[in-house]
Formats: C-alpha cells, sequence, structure tokens
C-alpha cells in the first residue's frame, strides 16, 4: 500500500511550532487554540447543515449560541495543546525522571500557658496549630517535645570588660537588635537571660532566638584530604542558682552556637533559686540563665540578635496520618507489580513508614504467632531484586507501587495485611505564612492558653510542574545519578535530602574562600534556594549547604573529589524606563503588567529567555530588556531605559556584564509614563 491513505487526504499542511517548555524551547500546536478559530469553523459548517440560515444577525440566538460554544472550547483546544508536553512527562517519569514533590515549610511557634501550680506544661511533639490559608486551614505540627513555662523575660543583660550592659525589652521581647557578646567578642563576655517566674521551669527549658541573617560560610565535603574544621565557639551555659553557677545541658541547639535562628533546649537543675547576676544592680531577684564564651574559644563573626522568646519550638507545615491500611488498585497494565493507595495527600517525601505482614506460609490453622516486617521508600524499584522489601511513593496521587517478586519483592497475599504506621501530609508554598498568621490550636491540650508565630515562616514549595521537568529531564538522563561534567552537579544538587534548593550552579575549580585562584579536584556547587515574600536575595542555610556537599559527595561525584556547597552572589539591578502607553487601556494596569515582565525576567529562579532563571554570569542587555516591556500588551514605545546595579547608576542604553558565576536580583523597577517625564 503505497499510495495515501484515507486518512491522510487533504490533511497535509505544514505544522507550526510555537513556544514551549521543552528542551528546545518549542513545541507543535496540534491545534489553533482560538475562540475565533472555533467560531471560523462552525460557521463554515452552516451551508451543510443550516442552508436556511442565510442572514444570521447578531442579535440573533445562534449567533450568541455559536459565540458562547467558541469561548467554552478555547480552554479545552488549550488542554489538547499540551499532550505532547504531557506525553514527554510521562515518559521521562518511565526513564526515571521524577517530579519532585512538594516541600513543607518550617515556623518557630511560641506557646502560652497557664497552669494554676505555675510549673510547666508537656507539649508533645506532633501538637497541631493552625493558620487560614487561601485554600482553607493549614496545619502546622511540632516537631520535637516542648516544656513550656509561664515565665516571662524579666530582663536581658551584655557582660562584657567587666560591665554589665541592660538591653532594653520591648513587650514582646528585645527592643532592638543587639551583639550577645558585645562589639568584640571575648572569652569571658556573656549573656545574661533573666526569668520572671513563679516556680522553677523544670526539668527543661526552650529558648528562641533570631539571629540576623549573613550569608552562611562555604561548606565542603569529600577530597583526598580533608580539611581542617576550624574551631567552633565554645559557648557554655550557666544556671545562676542563688549565689552558685550550676552547668545546664543543651539538649537540642538548632542554632549552632548562635549562628542562625533556632530554638536551644536546655536540661535545667529541680531547685533553681533567684539570684542577682555579679556587677548587677539591686532588684528584684530573678532566675538567671548565662552564655558565656569559653577560654580560648575562637568566636568567628560576632553574631547579631534581633529576636528572643521563650516556649518556642520548630514546627512543620504538615500533619501526620497514622495506622491507615493500604486500599488496592487494580493495574490495568499487568505488570505484576501490585499497587495500593493512601487516602491523604500531597505527601512528604521519606515520610511513609510501611509494614506489612509477613506470609505465615503452611501455618493454616493460624497457631503460631503473627509477624510483621517495615518496608523501605526508594525513588525506583530498578536495580532491586526479589527479596528487597521496597515500594515506591507517588507523593502527588497517593499510589504506592510495590514489587512484582523479580524487581522488588512481591506483597504476600492477605486481606488489610499492608498498612502505612505513619505518614505526612503537606508541603507547599501556601505553607509559608506571614508572621502570626498561626494563631489556632488543633489539638487540644489543658493549659495550653495560645500559640503564634512570631517570625514568618519560611521555605514551602509547591509540587515540581510538567514544564520544569521536561528542562531537567534530559540532564538527568544524561547524568544517571553521576555527576561527571559541572553542569550534573548543580543538576543534582536539587535532589539532595533535607535540603531547599530551587536551582544550582556547578563550577570546576571554584572554592569561594580562595577566589580567583582555580583548584584541581574541586568542584563549587552555588545554591539558590527558593525566594521568600522579604523581598531580598535568597540565601541558603547553613544545614541546606550541608547537605548539598554531603550528598553530592557521597552520591554523585567521583572520589577524589572536593565538592563546596556555597551561597550564590547576585547584584542588585534597578531598571529605570520612559514608555509611551496606550490611552485606551487602564494606564495602572500596563504599568503593573510591565513591571512583572522585568521583574520575572530578572528573576533567579524563574526569569532568564527560557523561564529557568538567569544565567549565571549573563549580561543585562538593553535591547533585551525593551523587548520585554514592548511584549507587554499597552507599552507603545520605550524611549529610553536606564540601569542601576549595586547603586551605580549606568549611562542610557548601555549593557552590563555580570561577574563569571554571579547572577542578578531585581529591585522593584520605575516606569515613568512619557506625559510625566520631566
Amino acid at each position: 500500500m503505497s499510495g495515501e491513505v484515507w486518512w491522510e487526504r487533504g490533511a497535509r499542511t505544514e505544522g507550526r511550532l510555537v513556544a514551549g517548555p521543552g528542551p528546545t524551547g518549542v513545541q507543535p500546536e496540534l491545534v489553533e487554540a482560538t475562540r475565533e478559530a472555533v467560531r471560523a469553523a462552525v460557521r463554515a459548517r452552516i451551508p451543510g447543515y443550516t442552508p436556511d440560515w442565510t442572514n444570521p444577525d447578531r442579535l440573533d440566538a445562534g449567533v450568541a449560541l455559536v459565540r458562547l460554544f467558541g469561548t467554552q472550547v478555547e480552554p479545552v483546544l488549550g488542554r489538547v495543546n499540551r499532550l505532547p508536553e504531557k506525553v514527554l512527562a510521562e515518559q521521562l517519569d518511565t526513564a526515571g525522571v521524577r517530579r519532585r514533590p512538594a516541600g513543607a515549610a518550617q515556623v518557630l511557634l511560641e506557646f502560652t500557658v497557664n497552669p494554676p501550680d505555675g510549673r510547666s506544661v508537656l507539649i508533645p511533639a506532633g501538637f497541631q496549630a493552625a493558620a487560614s490559608g487561601q485554600g482553607g486551614q493549614l496545619r502546622y505540627e511540632t516537631d520535637h517535645d516542648l516544656y513550656a513555662t509561664p515565665a516571662s523575660l524579666g530582663a536581658l543583660a551584655v557582660a562584657q570588660a567587666g560591665s554589665l550592659e541592660l538591653i532594653p525589652l520591648g513587650p514582646a521581647g528585645p527592643g532592638r537588635a543587639f551583639a550577645p557578646f558585645g562589639r568584640d567578642p571575648r572569652p569571658g563576655n556573656a549573656l545574661w537571660i533573666g526569668l520572671a517566674a513563679p516556680a522553677n521551669p523544670y526539668p527543661v527549658l526552650s529558648l528562641g532566638f533570631v539571629v540576623v541573617a549573613v550569608p552562611p560560610a562555604p561548606v565542603d565535603a569529600g577530597g583526598l584530604v580533608p580539611r581542617p574544621v576550624p574551631a567552633a565557639p565554645l559557648l557554655r551555659w550557666d544556671v545562676l542558682d542563688g549565689a552558685r553557677f550550676v552547668p545546664a545541658d543543651v539538649v537540642r541547639d538548632t542554632t549552632a552556637g548562635l549562628r542562625a535562628s533556632g530554638t536551644v533546649q536546655l536540661r535545667v537543675p529541680s531547685t533553681w533559686a533567684p539570684g542577682q547576676p555579679p556587677g548587677s544592680r539591686p532588684g528584684a531577684p530573678l532566675r538567671w540563665l548565662r552564655l558565656r564564651i569559653g577560654p580560648g574559644a575562637a568566636t568567628g563573626t560576632p553574631p547579631v540578635l534581633s529576636g528572643l522568646r521563650l516556649n518556642m519550638v520548630a514546627a512543620t507545615a504538615a500533619h501526620t496520618i497514622r495506622d491507615e491500611p493500604l486500599q488496592p488498585l487494580q493495574d490495568p497494565t499487568a505488570t505484576g507489580r501490585q499497587r495500593m493507595r493512601l487516602s491523604q495527600t500531597p505527601i512528604l517525601a521519606g515520610s511513609v513508614v510501611i509494614e506489612v505482614d509477613d506470609d505465615p506460609g503452611g501455618d493454616v490453622f493460624g497457631t503460631a504467632a503473627g509477624s510483621a516486617s517495615r518496608w523501605t521508600e526508594v525513588a525506583s524499584l530498578a536495580g532491586y531484586g526479589a527479596d528487597d522489601r521496597v515500594f515506591v511513593v507517588d507523593h502527588a496521587t497517593g499510589e504506592v507501587t510495590f514489587g512484582d517478586g523479580v524487581t522488588g519483592a512481591a506483597v504476600p497475599p492477605g486481606f488489610r495485611n499492608v498498612r502505612a504506621l505513619r505518614y505526612r501530609v503537606g508541603g507547599g508554598s501556601a505553607g509559608a505564612v506571614r508572621a502570626g498568621a498561626v494563631n489556632g490550636v488543633v489539638t487540644a491540650l489543658p493549659h495550653v492558653t495560645g500559640v503564634t508565630n512570631p517570625f514568618p515562616a519560611s521555605g514551602g514549595t509547591d509540587a515540581e510542574p510538567d514544564a520544569e521537568v521536561i528542562r531537567r529531564g534530559v540532564g538527568e538522563l544524561r547524568a544517571r545519578g553521576r555527576a561527571v561534567a559541572p553542569a550534573d552537579y548543580g543538576l543534582l544538587a536539587t535532589r539532595a535530602p533535607g535540603a531547599s534548593v530551587a536551582r544550582a550552579h556547578g563550577v570546576p575549580g571554584l572554592h569561594p574562600e580562595y577566589a580567583g585562584v582555580p583548584i584541581p579536584g574541586v568542584v563549587g556547587v552555588l545554591v539558590v534556594p527558593p525566594a521568600d515574600e522579604t523581598g531580598a536575595p535568597p540565601v541558603p542555610t547553613a544545614a541546606t549547604l550541608r547537605a548539598v556537599a554531603d550528598f553530592l559527595s557521597r552520591e554523585a561525584a567521583p572520589a577524589g573529589v572536593t565538592v563546596v556547597a556555597a551561597p550564590a552572589r547576585y547584584q542588585r539591578v534597578a531598571v529605570e524606563a520612559w514608555v509611551a502607553l496606550d490611552a485606551d487601556q487602564d494606564r495602572a494596569a500596563v504599568l503593573a503588567a510591565a513591571g512583572d515582565a522585568l521583574t520575572t525576567y530578572l528573576d533567579p529562579v524563574r526569569g532568564g529567555d527560557n523561564g529557568a532563571g538567569w544565567p549565571f554570569g549573563g549580561a543585562l542587555r538593553h535591547t533585551a530588556l525593551v523587548r520585554r516591556l514592548l511584549a507587554v500588551d499597552g507599552v507603545l514605545a520605550v524611549s529610553q531605559l536606564c540601569l542601576t546595579v549595586d547603586g551605580l547608576r549606568l549611562p542610557p542604553c548601555t549593557d552590563r556584564a555580570i561577574p563569571p558565576h554571579a547572577l542578578v536580583w531585581p529591585e522593584r523597577p520605575l516606569l515613568i509614563p512619557l506625559g510625566d517625564r520631566p
């Protein structure tokens, strides 16, 4: 059959390519997805189906139906055009390129209690609080136990050079940012914290610290010879029990010695008498804590505190589901793999703990005691054998896939024999709420009178869209989980467990502590976390840098390569442009759209020509910025455009080179309509 088949007759037309999210930046247009095209197609059928309708009037009911039909079908055809994108995303998933699930936001919660005896109240880990969001109630679950005390912060003082300087207190803690060890920290300098309490806050006291953010130091891992780790500041906690000092053991310190915001939990003695610190003026006795720099300790960069609170504990924007039997699903593909489903979504990665009842074998009478085993969540069943008790979770749909007895162990037959002991549900950017938004109590507990978040939540990312999967899919297939080319390091850094990474960039020979000197055997990985609502350039935490460096060194980098994870550098860019606007359109709407277009184009995560983020070291081109403005509906002309980079104003109509491996951070653009130009 060499001739033209019937389904091709009259259908051979040149396909049109339009902009798309794939690696090439274009995709085929299957249909013309406009309401005008739909109405024209319906109008062309009128002579064949309703020949008596020869003079349609605009006020005719049939014309109204045709126009309504075109409006309703337009979004449907838009989804049809996304079919190649969807097919490519599914093919990448089959090849092992999985969509990154939603990440959960973190927040520090402050509790208020009012027990009748004045003693501390145990708030166990898993206590749930709530905030109101656009999609309904957002739940936050505490990560650790908290002994909340009814005590209040009575005084703060800094001891340096033999003197004691009181820090003024406001209604919610320190009235201003202050250096807890003075301007020149030395061994012996100390921070004094006085508590006004009717009873001893026994057995554990929890303090929350907010440290003024500074870029964290680079973190390295791997290499042939590990570098010596600099000595951390030796900080000692003491309790002033009457007139004597008693050491206070640190149960948990997420601040890494006041290097980052977090909590410190101290084990305090059962008897803690009020007193007066040495060198202080006589006043009401308080229960005093002292945080002192030990002798011979290296202090590094002096910390600066902007907040200090009692009864604070870290919480995650998620909640835990426990003891849920999995629901079996039919497998239409007949692959032999057992598929089941969890009821709640989206699921946080790594949180699913599944227990499966073992097959009793020949014990038909059930006389033997039942036993169960825990199975392990993995990214893919490929590479596992018949005895490996593993499973794969689709975090967006809740589907759990077990092996077929060849690739991964098969689930023994039984009824309700597969249970999720626990898994966590939540995540998404909605969890990054503003300060004070968490104010509802979900878990009922005696003597707990209130909860709030004095500071904004951080982190929280939505599930990766298909467009992002397609962009990185080719690189993932090329890398195959191993970092060979420098680009592989940046690509694989986004998969580091426990790290909040929006994008990363690998540079051979780059060590930020030795700028300008390429070092053989070193790969620098510049990390960009998700942006928050502060409007400042996003800076990764020390924990994220450590997670990235350890993951790449352990799982991806060749032996002997030193991986150095460091924050990306930014240059602040402000755009000032004089624009001519369409008088028939809303000026405010056009200016807002033009400003958003410039901000999005320069964004380090979603900017650039392909929407994958501004390129590292990418120069600022005057022509490209003007084109972005002219692409906005309602902007007729751009008469002049100026750039201000890191406070330095450039001449109009000039380009600007960006240092290698640096990014730009867009300030709010200034757009001046031509009629308002001075």
